[in-house]
């Protein structure tokens, strides 16, 4: 299974993804960090998934293409978040999700709520330049 661990990112990301939640909590959004690192092996059971195994198409990113994929360190550059209400995460509330967003651009994350066409992910968030 994915860590949900902060301290599985890489330093530069881990203190925007910190600065990120704060952020949030200061303006009433509880926001919960559900995938920082993933191993090659994880990475490459999503992207099974759609094309050799069954269910949908989850990940365009093979194994070690992904930035939740371990660096040298062993360090994650990319995690995953969602926006929660009352203990239950709003994968469907747009409103919520672009608040969230654009929190974490002012953090100084990449948001992928903005990239189009397929590889758009309005949970995941990623340092620019990596």
């Amino acid at each position: 299974m994915a860590s949900r661990l902060v301290s599985d990112l890489a330093t530069p990301v881990r203190n925007a993804c910190i600065e990120l939640c704060a952020q949030a909590r200061a303006q009433g959004l509880d926001v919960l960090v559900y995938c920082t690192l993933r191993s090659l092996d994880e990475q490459a059971a999503l992207y099974a998934s759609g094309r050799t195994a069954p269910g949908r198409i989850l990940t365009n990113a093979k194994p070690g293409q992904s930035l939740h994929n371990p660096d040298g360190q062993g360090k994650a550059w990319a995690f995953d978040a969602v926006p929660m209400i009352g203990g239950k995460p709003q994968w469907a509330n747009s409103e919520l999700l672009n608040r969230m967003g654009a929190i974490g651009e002012s953090c100084g994350l990449v948001w992928a709520g903005r990239w189009r066409g397929n590889l758009r992910e309005r949970v995941h968030f990623q340092i620019s330049g990596v």
